[in-house]
């Protein structure tokens, strides 16, 4: 049975969360002495600390938006919309991030509990576990991957896609590029 084609407009708004969450990633960790995304910021400052936050919290509800609600408008079972090929998307994916399925479901799970109980509603739990972004940028650069090597060719020349990264990775590397010359234009905190 053949599947109607994607909208374009569809591609285009999943492209565009991938990048956005891919740049908030980047911004995330580059914020970090480490730039792993734990121990200092390179700005301790409540402005730094805020900033830095903020950008995990637009990464983790972009990328719960492409994986982490079934029935959301944007998660990647609407691009690859038959059971087999979801099957194999996602056993594409687990093997991308390096992980089983049984992490994959406690990463989710790890990922709804911040965005719903911190980002979302201050709910009554004293502590806040900040998940690790490791697993959800290789889950997005997976993602983007798919859409570019499954959607027509000629989609991506259209003016609203034309100016998006053919390579999410390299675009990731500019990303982090780009905060770490922000960071270091900045003029540290007293």
């Amino acid at each position: 049975m053949s599947q109607t084609p994607l909208d374009p407009r569809f591609v285009r708004k999943l492209s565009l969360l991938c990048c956005h969450c891919v740049r908030n990633i980047a911004y995330y960790r580059v914020g970090f002495i480490a730039e792993d995304g734990t121990g200092s910021l390179k700005q301790p400052s409540q402005f730094g600390a805020t900033v830095n936050g903020n950008m995990l919290d637009i990464a983790v509800l972009e990328w719960c938006k492409l994986f982490a609600d079934g029935k959301a408008r944007h998660h990647w079972k609407r691009l690859v919309r038959n059971d087999a090929d979801q099957q194999q998307f996602l056993a594409g994916l687990l093997t991308a991030a390096g992980i089983n399925i049984k992490a994959w479901k406690r990463y989710l799970d790890e990922m709804r509990v911040y965005r719903d109980k911190f980002v979302a509603h201050l709910d009554d739990q004293n502590v806040m576990r900040i998940p690790t972004l490791e697993v959800a940028l290789k889950c997005v650069l997976f993602l983007y991957s798919h859409v570019r090597a499954t959607s027509p060719a000629d989609i991506f020349t259209t003016p609203h896609l034309a100016h998006l990264p053919d390579d999410l990775t390299a675009y990731y590397g500019t990303c982090c590029a780009e905060g770490r010359a922000a960071y270091a234009a900045a003029v540290p905190a007293n």
